[in-house]
């Protein structure tokens, strides 16, 4: 991937710190191999949601439900996400994250294709 290199230096003095819990989670996903976003797109996602505060949010392939939960974070209480996932097993892993970390009223989890769902 080709990027500006006075960009890449800005994402990374945003440093903004994940919560521990999105740190374990991140943890569980990668030892199981579930790709999570890069730390430097973490950054520049948080970013983004913060200063533009947007009221929906939709996200197609949930995996574990670490980038809802992570949008979740940055985006604020008033933001609703939308989050699609069809494999089985990755979304029974974002229902258990999502009701663990308290997430269900924030974040709702929509099963199947999103060529269908939407």
């Amino acid at each position: 991937m080709i990027v500006d290199e006075r960009l890449t230096t800005y994402i990374d003095s945003l440093n903004w710190q994940i919560p521990e819990y999105l740190k374990e989670v991140e943890k569980e996903a990668l030892e199981k191999e579930v790709p999570v976003i890069r730390r430097s797109m973490q950054s520049l996602l948080c970013f983004l949601l913060r200063t533009r505060k947007p009221k929906a949010i939709l996200e197609i392939g949930t995996a574990v439900g670490f980038s809802g939960m992570l949008m979740s974070e940055s985006a604020g209480k008033a933001a609703k996400i939308d989050t699609i996932e069809k494999v089985p097993m990755r979304l029974k892993e974002a229902k258990r994250n999502f009701q663990r970390y308290g997430k269900t009223e924030a974040i709702h989890l929509y099963e199947g294709d999103a060529a269908k769902v939407l």
